[in-house]
């Protein structure tokens, strides 16, 4: 019996061994809360997105949205045909009023593609034809450089230019004219 008693006493210290206090795993129990929380979260975020996607199109009600991009298919640009030649530098001067005003403008001009004569002349005749357009619009009044006579403005201009011009051109444009 005395063998016995030994052998239990040693039985209870060894189990005495295992509360010593250290928590073996701590780092595995806090990965797998980590990971538990990112798993919810990524699941609410999908739940989110699914139940936007879904709300999104019954409001729409299966239409696909117009791009504010796109273009009317009635429309038909008259000026796809043409070439333009935007190198002329903005024209500012005075007008021809008591007090002059300052005006500006900034021109491009076109004439049909494939052309290329009239490319090569109108960059060899840029000088002069900046020249003929300043002292054009010089001459007007402020109220002949609105808006509502640009069109008028544009076809003289073309005429002044083709004056010197053995290629002509088709059209002249403004894409600024203002005045002061």
């Amino acid at each position: 019996m005395g063998d016995e008693e030994q052998y239990i006493d040693e039985e209870q210290e060894g189990g005495d061994d295992l509360d010593t206090g250290k928590r073996e795993g701590f780092f595995k129990d806090f990965l797998k809360q980590a990971l538990k929380y990112v798993i919810i979260f990524v699941a609410i975020v999908i739940l989110v997105v699914t139940v936007s996607i879904i709300t999104y199109r019954l409001l729409m009600g299966g239409r696909i949205p117009d791009s504010p991009y796109s273009t009317s298919p009635e429309y038909i640009d008259p000026y796809t045909e043409y070439q333009y030649f935007n190198s002329l530098t903005p024209i500012r001067g005075l007008t021809s009023d008591d007090p002059p005003k300052t005006f500006s403008a900034l021109i491009t001009i076109g004439y049909k593609k494939g052309r290329t004569k009239v490319q090569t002349e109108l960059i060899a005749r840029k000088d002069s034809i900046e020249n003929i357009i300043f002292l054009f619009l010089g001459q007007k009044k402020g109220e002949e450089l609105m808006p509502v006579k640009a069109e008028e403005l544009q076809e003289q201009i073309k005429n002044r230019i083709n004056k010197i011009m053995i290629e002509k051109i088709d059209l002249v444009l403004f894409k600024e004219l203002q005045v002061f």
